[in-house]
């Protein structure tokens, strides 16, 4: 072969070369976009799934048979480290700026949302947190009665059927005139023995048990206080009180007020979430039917007056019968920049509401080498709709 032809072979051989690098490296790229957005749609779906089943369990345990412990602010302790409700210390991240903002008081509801409760690092806008509760006990769910003032070691009841050895116990006094008295969570001792005709409930429980809590004593309650089931204190069927939040790196972070786990600790519950908002859905007129979508922040329903345990917001609290949840996700890693870019943006939730409960998500241009998605869900909570 001349020189000449081997310079003309080797010439084509490099175009022919980077011509396959060429679609090599873009079909890589198309194949890193697809497997990311797949990604985020799972995320998606699986953060959908589990916020659905917290939601509509909310209010279990409770809202039937004892709604009038709506309200009630809840006092907790633990063997260690204390007392846990009210909550004293800095609560973990991202939940310590909502924490401080309610005083560390949590009262008894099945859903209240926290407008702008969490800043995550990576979106650096404000996202909602809500704090759902609900009890487990199934078949327990009906309040008993006191027949005399209680102690440390034992509540007097009409019927101790309900009640197994290690599961919490709910108390309220239903005397009280200007709105719910303060609730204690109180844990009955694991020897208790279940059925015949024992009237008397032995507490003194391994892990949730305290007299006083917080300044409020057992010796206190009259004798028509109501004790309720929450479920076991052990791991093996506990009651859910949690709060739902976005932390830092696009992570849904839960946390438990009861502190079953490690104490003062968030735990991931999906990564991929950028931001999360929700309204309530309220029914006006007491036919257990949504007729309004109301943003927390509006006067009356924001967190801090919700969880002021008055007769106003107690009512407000039996009057929500639906959560609406929306969530923004975002992609792991960011793609090459292009004109024009990835999403443009704005990102919107709640469209379909009108312009005032419209959140409207305006991306940065940074932000705008990303791909997002949103997903709305409409939760009804179940154990509230019959409430009037």
């Amino acid at each position: 072969m001349s020189l000449i032809e081997l310079m003309v072979a080797v010439t084509i051989a490099l175009v022919m070369s980077l011509a396959i690098f060429s679609t090599l490296s873009s079909s890589e790229g198309r194949k890193r976009t697809l497997t990311a957005t797949n990604d985020v749609a799972q995320v998606g779906i699986f953060s959908a799934y589990q916020l659905d089943k917290l939601l509509r369990s909310a209010g279990s345990g409770f809202s039937q048979g004892a709604d009038f412990t709506f309200g009630c602010q809840l006092t907790a302790t633990r063997t260690a480290p204390g007392q846990i409700l009210p909550f004293t210390a800095a609560m973990a991240a991202p939940f310590t700026a909502m924490n401080t903002s309610l005083g560390g008081s949590y009262r008894l509801a099945p859903v209240i949302i926290v407008k702008d409760a969490t800043t995550p690092n990576i979106s650096g806008k404000g996202s909602d947190a809500l704090i759902i509760m609900s009890g487990s006990a199934g078949f327990g769910e009906v309040p008993t009665l006191f027949t005399a003032t209680g102690a440390l070691t034992q509540l007097n009841l009409q019927n101790t059927v309900s009640f197994q050895a290690n599961d919490l116990v709910l108390l309220t006094d239903t005397a009280s005139a200007t709105g719910p008295a303060p609730c204690m969570i109180e844990q009955v001792t694991s020897s208790f023995l279940t059925g015949g005709t024992a009237t008397a409930l032995p507490l003194a429980g391994s892990t949730y048990s305290g007299d006083p809590i917080n300044g409020i004593t057992l010796a206190a309650y009259s004798t028509v206080a109501m004790a309720t089931n929450l479920g076991s204190g052990t791991v093996s069927n506990p009651p859910s009180f949690v709060i739902v939040g976005v932390g830092d790196n696009n992570n849904l972070m839960t946390y438990d007020l009861l502190q079953m786990g490690t104490f003062n600790t968030s735990e991931a519950m999906a990564d991929g979430i950028f931001e999360m908002h929700a309204l309530y859905g309220v029914d006006t007129t007491g036919n257990g039917t949504v007729d309004i979508w109301v943003d927390p922040k509006t006067a009356g329903y924001d967190a801090v007056t919700l969880q002021s345990g008055t007769t106003a917001s107690v009512s407000t609290l039996r009057s929500i019968k639906a959560i609406r949840v929306g969530l923004i996700l975002r992609t792991q890693l960011p793609e090459k920049a292009t004109t024009p870019s990835v999403t443009p943006g704005p990102l919107a939730l709640f469209s379909d509401l009108g312009a005032t409960l419209k959140y409207t998500r305006t991306l940065a241009t940074a932000e705008q080498n990303f791909r997002y998605r949103t997903i709305e869900t409409t939760i009804p909570l179940r154990n509230v709709l019959l409430l009037n």
